[in-house]
């Protein structure tokens, strides 16, 4: 009887693992579809000189369709470039844009309250940073 309490623990411990790789493909699959976004909206920004409202409506868009969540759950930092930065003859600090996004990961462990892990939000969380390609008119 012993044998038997023993071998079924670890059979609900083996079970938890080996939903936790379908799992894992899964956001391994969103966070490079994400980072591949982010990626497409910063070169959108180089050419703008800053995020425009429309570029990051796109983004969010783009994300919301992968990761089937609400538009409001993104959350796009305060500190995101939003004015014209302008190329200069060499490269300073005043010609760089920034992003911060945050993308919430509902399921990052299968079993997780058989490990006595919370079900609270997580966010997959990109800073980006490149320089702007506007030019200014003289």
């Amino acid at each position: 009887m012993k044998q038997f309490i023993v071998l079924c623990a670890v059979f609900i411990l083996l079970s938890a693992m080996f939903l936790q790789i379908p799992l894992q493909m899964m956001n391994y699959e969103r966070k490079h579809a994400i980072m591949f976004y982010v990626n497409n909206a910063k070169e959108m920004a180089k050419q703008e000189g800053y995020y425009t409202d429309k570029i990051l409506e796109e983004l969010k868009e783009n994300i919301l369709t992968k990761m089937n969540i609400d538009k409001n759950q993104i959350i796009i930092s305060e500190s995101t470039t939003r004015q014209p930065k302008y190329r200069q003859s060499k490269s300073l600090d005043g010609e760089q844009i920034y992003i911060k996004i945050s993308v919430p990961f509902n399921k990052i462990i299968a079993a997780q309250s058989l490990f006595g892990i919370t079900n609270k939000k997580r966010y997959y969380v990109i800073e980006n940073m490149t320089t702007s390609e506007r030019l200014a008119t003289q």
